[in-house]
């Protein structure tokens, strides 16, 4: 008896619930979405909570994007009519030729010896017999620096005959010291006879790697540069609005693309082997390009 009432009662749920559905799913406005496999979590006391795509949605709001929320169904992507871009963007560079007033002259020794104390000592005399004699020109230690200071062993591959066969076998043959420095001249008409000096000072050891012409202090130059750069910009952006037909706005942003001015020196390679070839050492300095590069933003209308 127990049982049958039991079923009873079982039957009887099931069929409010049918009911139920039936009636919920004639209501203007409601969409009920399709759920599979859909695992309840347990919240507070026993209630159970779906995730929000089985939630059914009363006259959903459109998104920003064109699509209904919480549908999950992909729209088409809205295209934003401004860009961060918008304006004219132009540079401008100031530019001055000018007398270079300072030489960088990258020179060294370089002794190979049987042992590293006799090339390191026979190194050691020959830069310093170079030092004396660019200071005797008036040059200080703070216009003298060491960039480099190498030992490396020295081997050769010699053939070997060992039981009949022939090979190759590298031997140490000795130890070469190398020691490099720069030099900074600030009187360019003796620059030839400085390196000449260096020579005669360092004798077979010397090594002359090249030779820089530059300003010293070209932020002396830069308010100049900045100002003629500056000039050009504007120059640029007018013409540009000129050429496409708008109007120029506001400046709304400027930059120095280099925080110092830039010494562009296109010579320098050659003098560099006319120096080290050369059997009077003649030098010229010739001119230097100093550059300064701005950007600059401003609007349109």
């Amino acid at each position: 008896m127990n049982v049958l009432k039991s079923i009873v009662v079982t039957i009887g749920i099931f069929g409010i619930g049918i009911l139920a559905v039936a009636c919920g799913g004639d209501d203007e406005g409601y969409t009920t979405l399709p759920v599979s496999n859909v695992a309840a979590s347990t919240v507070g006391a026993g209630v159970a909570s779906a995730p929000a795509s089985a939630v059914s949605v009363q006259n959903a709001p459109i998104s920003a994007v064109g699509g209904p929320v919480g549908t999950g169904t992909a729209s088409p992507p809205q295209y934003a009519t401004g860009s961060t871009n918008a304006g004219i963007w132009v540079t401008g560079t100031g530019e001055m030729s000018l007398t270079p007033d300072l030489v960088l002259v990258r020179l060294g020794v370089e002794v190979t010896s049987s042992t590293v104390t006799e090339a390191r000592e026979d190194a050691a005399e020959a830069m310093e017999a170079i030092i004396e004699a660019v200071k005797e020109r008036e040059l200080t230690d703070e216009d003298i620096q060491t960039t480099s200071f190498n030992i490396w062993p020295r081997y050769e591959y010699q053939e070997v005959v060992s039981e009949g066969v022939t090979s190759n076998k590298r031997v140490l043959t000795g130890y070469q010291v190398s020691n490099t420095a720069v030099i900074k001249i600030r009187d360019l008409d003796a620059v030839g006879e400085i390196i000449d000096d260096v020579a005669t000072a360092g004798g077979d050891a010397t090594r002359i790697n090249g030779i820089d012409f530059s300003i010293e202090d070209p932020s002396a130059y830069t308010a100049q540069l900045r100002e003629d750069a500056v000039k050009a910009a504007l120059e640029n952006a007018n013409q540009f609005a000129t050429l496409t037909g708008v109007t120029l706005g506001k400046l709304v942003y400027v930059t120095e693309v280099s925080d110092v001015p830039v010494v562009q020196d296109f010579f320098a390679e050659t003098r560099a082997l006319a120096t080290a070839f050369a059997p009077t050492t003649p030098i010229s300095g010739g001119s230097l390009d100093l550059t300064l590069t701005v950007q600059a933003v401003f609007d349109i209308w």
